[in-house]
């Protein structure tokens, strides 16, 4: 089983009656960061999401060449790094008429390793 793949440790519920400076309400990949930026400026955070992670989604399974900053900058870039996972290296566009067109991303962008990367939303979880 690879590690992304069993419950994470959410941590305590809170006692009733306690005080936060924000309350995040959903753990996807915007409320996770938002939660992760605001601790990381020293606010008392709750974030609360409904499922138990990790979970699974149709949606959300790539993380944005553009993103990869805010990945670094939350710690987690070097962990996905180290998880099973493929570079994007393209875009397809595709017609109604089955007609596509391949657009190769440009060298600089794998030489800076910010291209993006397609994987499992339960992995980025």
């Amino acid at each position: 089983m690879e590690s992304w793949e069993g419950p994470i440790d959410t941590g305590e519920v809170p006692e009733d009656g306690s005080s936060f400076d924000v309350v995040v309400v959903g753990g996807g990949p915007s409320g996770s960061a938002a939660a992760a930026y605001n601790a990381m400026n020293g606010c008392k955070v709750l974030l609360i999401e409904k499922e138990v992670w990790p979970r699974d989604k149709i949606c959300g399974d790539a993380v944005g060449g553009k993103s990869l900053s805010h990945v670094k900058e939350l710690g987690v870039k070097k962990m996905v790094e180290e998880t099973p996972h493929f570079m994007v290296d393209s875009i397809v566009f595709g017609s109604a008429n089955v007609h596509t067109v391949k657009v190769l991303l440009p060298q600089a962008e794998f030489e800076k390793k910010m291209p993006g990367y397609p994987l499992p939303r339960k992995q980025s979880d």
